[in-house]
């Protein structure tokens, strides 16, 4: 470098353009004659490269008990929405300024039923149809007519039970209205209520099952529910559609 005239400074010589030497951060890439494997990336400590593997692993773990929880509430929530309740249903009331008692069966419970096995008995004796009832109960004849269930008995009411019954949905069994003409019978028929036994099996729509006395809080959970060659089947008067009744011995 030549000096300048007049100038008493030195002359610095100018540096040349260093450039930084820069460090590319490792890649996580490992290859061997397998092929080519990502590798969790390391930080040159065993003991923190251990506890960050760890700690990764704990909240995998965590997440996943936590999603499972989740999932577990969530049927919970599904099955309380649709959880069915039936009760035997027995009442008194006053319609069109008459007398009339029914017996039937409730949902109480927050989803529909489907009642899939029902079975009766009156005293402890399997009863099939609302004729076989009044003939055990309250002394119906044998061989009553269409007219006689109508009209002289006072049989307001009647149908099958089995089937689905939505949420607070009452399906009536059978409902007598007091005539002039069937005090006596209407009696009988008031006071046998309560000699009335249920073995009911329903489930719910999303598949879980219990069996029940329709009187009991606390239904006993099954697996499944199937039909009864017992069950109370009979809708209007008979199954066969010409009106035969079925024939049952007085008490």
């Amino acid at each position: 470098m030549e000096p300048v005239p007049g100038d008493a400074t030195p002359a610095v010589p100018r540096p040349r353009d260093v450039q930084a030497e820069v460090h590319l951060p490792h890649s996580p890439v490992s290859a061997d004659p397998d092929g080519v494997r990502l590798e969790p990336r390391r930080t040159g400590h065993r003991l923190l490269d251990f506890a960050v593997a760890g700690s990764a692993i704990l909240i995998s773990l965590i997440s996943l008990g936590v999603a499972i929880h989740l999932g577990q509430v969530q049927q919970r929530l599904v099955a309380a929405n649709s959880w069915p309740f039936l009760q035997f249903a027995s009442s008194y009331n006053i319609e069109d300024g008459k007398q009339v008692v029914s017996i039937g069966i409730s949902n109480d419970g927050a989803g529909a039923a489907i009642l899939k096995s029902l079975v009766v008995r009156y005293q402890g004796k399997v009863i099939r149809g609302y004729v076989e009832l009044l003939q055990a109960c309250c002394g119906l004849r044998q061989g009553v007519t269409k007219t006689d269930v109508g009209e002289n008995i006072g049989v307001g009411q009647e149908s099958s039970l089995i089937g689905v019954l939505r949420a607070r949905e009452k399906v009536t069994m059978l409902k007598l209205v007091r005539t002039s003409s069937n005090l006596e019978f209407w009696q009988r028929f008031s006071a046998a209520r309560g000699a009335l036994t249920f073995q009911a099996c329903y489930c719910s729509i999303v598949g879980d099952c219990w069996t029940s006395d329709l009187r009991t809080l606390d239904p006993a959970p099954v697996k499944s529910c199937h039909k009864n060659p017992s069950d109370y089947l009979e809708l209007g008067a008979g199954l066969d559609g010409d009106w035969k009744l079925p024939v049952v011995e007085s008490h």
